[in-house]
């Protein structure tokens, strides 16, 4: 009786960890199939981070309807920046069209959440031509937007070096066109830089973390916190990167609590059943003594 108690309460010890190990890896597997990220392959040298720097939010831009503002009027949520030229026949089309379908994609709601603004560094460029090039964009999109969540400006050559400096985002004019690099970037309300994303894939994962970054104290959830856990920037890769120490960490935590609290639990009941078993063992005893 008492081998078979303790077989059994070792078979479920076994199949208690098991289980343990299995869920612990599906926790941050889970925060993983989010979206892993990647490193961006792009070659163009034409980032220079400026991490907590501050744009200058006085700077002022048309609106598509030609209306001059000041980036300060703009800026009063996290805030993705994605700085374009709108003739530009590479890049620049399969970016926004890549942010816009990450948008589509995410449960956080531009205009509530986050804002977006579009500047064209080519001051040749029209408020017309913007106007174009946001209706076209906003109306392929499958989530539709309040129209003022995402803007497109277009400025002067001062206004325009001033912005693109400050965010350390070089170009130069190639004939009718630009060599440049399609990187994203992400501000606090306060017009601090906080994150870059570059290449021409964005993650939803990706890009609402830095949003969330750029909010600065905004609660997470559960599996916000996890996947905090599991990921963490690079600033010199400028991405969000896998970070397998601290998933093997969480999980051998994970594993010790359960164990000890496993421990605990079963020490009781293997109690509650050895008490059990000495009176069934005496009645029976007793039993066979009247017999």
């Amino acid at each position: 009786m008492m081998r078979r108690l303790l077989i059994a309460s070792r078979t479920r010890q076994v199949g208690w960890l098991v289980a343990t190990l299995v869920a612990s890896t599906l926790l941050c597997g889970a925060a993983l199939a989010a979206g892993t990220p990647e490193y961006a392959n792009d070659s163009t040298v034409g980032i220079e981070p400026k991490l907590g720097a501050t744009i200058p939010l006085d700077l002022t831009f048309n609106d598509e309807q030609g209306k001059p503002l000041t980036l300060r009027s703009l800026v009063k949520r996290p805030t993705v920046f994605v700085l374009v030229y709108l003739r530009c026949p590479s890049i620049c089309s399969p970016m926004m069209h890549e942010v816009a379908a990450t948008v589509d994609k995410m449960e956080l709601t531009p205009g509530i959440d986050y804002d977006l603004i579009t500047v064209s560094f080519d001051a040749r460029e029209t408020p017309e031509m913007a106007r174009t090039a946001k209706e076209n964009l906003l109306g392929g999109m499958q989530r539709k937007i309040p129209p003022d969540s995402w803007r497109f400006l277009t400025g002067d050559e001062t206004n325009i070096a001033q912005l693109t400096d400050a965010f350390g985002y070089r170009f130069r004019r190639d004939k009718e066109d630009f060599a440049h690099s399609a990187t994203v970037m992400f501000v606090s309300p306060k017009g601090v830089i906080v994150r870059y994303l570059p290449g021409l894939k964005i993650l939803p994962t990706q890009m609402k973390m830095a949003i969330q970054d750029a909010a600065g104290g905004h609660a997470r959830s559960f599996m916000q916190t996890i996947q905090r856990l599991c990921y963490a920037y690079d600033p010199q890769g400028k991405t969000y990167i896998v970070k397998v120490n601290r998933i093997i960490l969480a999980v051998s935590l994970v594993i010790f609590g359960a164990f000890v609290g496993y421990l605990f639990v079963s020490g009781k009941r293997r109690t509650r059943e050895l008490a059990a078993t000495d009176v069934t063992d005496e009645q029976e005893k007793n039993a066979d003594g009247d017999s």
